[in-house]
């Protein structure tokens, strides 16, 4: 009897140790509002949106008290490099904002936690584009948290004094900016970022692409050479651009002269919104229109982005990251960034949201991105874009032939990826 009951002690005593150390030792499984963590999270959002941000952050630090965030703007053009570099050294953030072309390049190269099995009710809710960018091989690789794509700005007024409407087609598109144009009062009809992201819908409505099934460059074709074309006649035969030679910031060249009343049309995103507004001719937020990017023989498209978390792979924070997505990406803190910063709702549940829904701006913009195709994901095309904006600035300025440039775009495409 004796022997018995010791053997029982013992087994109490075993049964409890082994509950004590797996108490001590498994601290990842208690809930993190009852343990001291902090979640470090590099993001490339602008100050403006920093500004949402901050706030988002203040209401989840109410709610998750014993959960600091630590927060590192990272300047776009070095956050992919920076956050690679960090995943090798062992010194990465917990949570990251990834870029459309970069995440999915991220987890072939296996820097990424997969999240399918951690957000199966964001998965569910995620609007089929958002979708796509971010899933491979089955699995789940970033909570879109942001979309984006280009449409047509316009100046209502000067369309109001020539009578006109925007334009639905590319033949309209010229025709329109050659009516908007007065040379001697220094205003044009259009102006471009020559920009591969600004070109593209010129290119896929002309029935050119960039890429082939198989993912080989395909950017010297018939079709493409109408668009180059169909640019730069835009410049100089039509003469609906401003006749300036192009040099190092286009981009900001157009922003100013859509601001300052001299070209009255512009292909831009969501983004450029607050900015716009800003402007004298906009102050009158009524005077701003947004409309579809025109169609072309193949039809109507828009490049279009997305900005995903994503969680480096061995994070030892992976269940306060997933804390912190989820709410950044809630409904109710999504709606905050598309209202505040013009983002574009990456989850179903928001795109019928009443004051998402009576917004013009992000109407139109939701309404571009719904009648668009996506094109390929390729993280190579990053560097095509690089190539594409040096050799269309020199087609604009008159130093490159077209032909000439589609050679010289497969070329140096070629010696990027080497």
């Amino acid at each position: 009897m004796k022997n018995l009951s010791w053997k029982l002690l013992k087994l109490f005593l075993l049964l409890s140790l082994a509950i004590f150390f797996k108490g001590c030792g498994d601290t990842s499984n208690q809930p993190s509002s009852n343990r001291e963590a902090k979640i470090v999270l590099w993001h490339t959002f602008t100050p403006s949106e920093t500004e949402t941000l901050n706030l988002i952050l203040k209401s989840f630090s109410e709610k998750f008290p014993r959960i600091k965030v630590s927060v590192e703007a990272i300047p776009f053009a070095q956050a992919r490099s920076k956050f690679e570099q960090a995943v090798k050294s062992g010194i990465a953030p917990d949570i990251f904002r990834s870029d459309r072309f970069w995440t999915l390049k991220f987890a072939k190269n296996g820097l990424l936690e997969p999240l399918e099995d951690s957000f199966k009710t964001e998965i569910e809710d995620m609007v089929g584009i958002a979708k796509t960018v971010v899933t491979q091989d089955g699995k789940i690789w970033g909570v879109p948290h942001s979309m984006d794509c280009l449409a047509l700005f316009y100046n209502k007024k000067h369309f109001s004094e020539k009578g006109l409407s925007p334009p639905v087609d590319f033949d309209a598109f010229r025709e329109t900016a050659k009516t908007l144009t007065r040379s001697d009062a220094g205003r044009f009809g259009f102006f471009m970022n020559p920009n591969g992201w600004w070109f593209e819908p010129m290119v896929f409505a002309f029935g050119g692409k960039f890429y082939d099934p198989s993912g080989n460059l395909s950017i010297r074709s018939e079709q493409t050479l109408k668009a180059l074309h169909f640019l730069i006649d835009l410049k100089d035969t039509t003469k609906v651009m401003p006749p300036v030679n192009i040099r190092s910031d286009p981009y900001d060249l157009m922003m100013q002269s859509f601001k300052n009343g001299q070209v009255s049309m512009i292909f831009n995103g969501p983004w450029a919104i607050r900015d716009l507004l800003s402007a004298l001719p906009f102050r009158d937020p009524s005077n701003l229109g947004v409309a579809h990017i025109p169609r072309g023989p193949a039809g109507c498209f828009s490049p279009v982005g997305c900005q995903s978390f994503v969680i480096p792979k061995g994070t030892r924070n992976f269940k306060d990251a997933v804390e912190l997505i989820k709410f950044l990406c809630a409904p109710e803190n999504l709606k905050q960034f598309a209202t505040k910063n013009y983002f574009l709702p990456t989850r179903k549940s928001l795109i019928n949201d009443p004051d998402i829904k009576k917004d013009p701006f992000l109407a139109a913009f939701i309404s571009q991105i719904n009648c668009t195709s996506l094109s390929d994901n390729s993280p190579s095309r990053i560097k095509l874009y690089i190539v594409l904006l040096e050799n269309l600035k020199k087609c604009l300025n008159g130093d490159l032939a077209p032909e000439d440039a589609l050679k010289d775009i497969e070329n140096s495409y070629k010696k990027a990826l080497d």
